[in-house]
């Protein structure tokens, strides 16, 4: 998985943007379904936090 770390001008790590196929691959993996696009809700944040921390981020990739 191709992982980019956004971040601000002060160097935090403010966001991460991954290929929309490894997004695809994740609703399948974790079985998330968008009810309404763009809506966060529970399963969705519990999903990614987990996905994230398996893909154990380094403060120190920036983007």
């Amino acid at each position: 998985m191709d992982v980019k770390y956004l971040s601000d001008d002060k160097g935090k790590i403010t966001g991460v943007f991954i290929a929309i196929e490894d997004w695809e691959q994740l609703q399948k993996q974790y079985n998330i379904s968008l009810a309404a696009a763009g809506a966060p809700n529970a399963q969705l944040q519990n999903s990614l936090s987990a996905a994230l921390a398996k893909a154990k981020p380094d403060a120190t990739d920036n983007a």
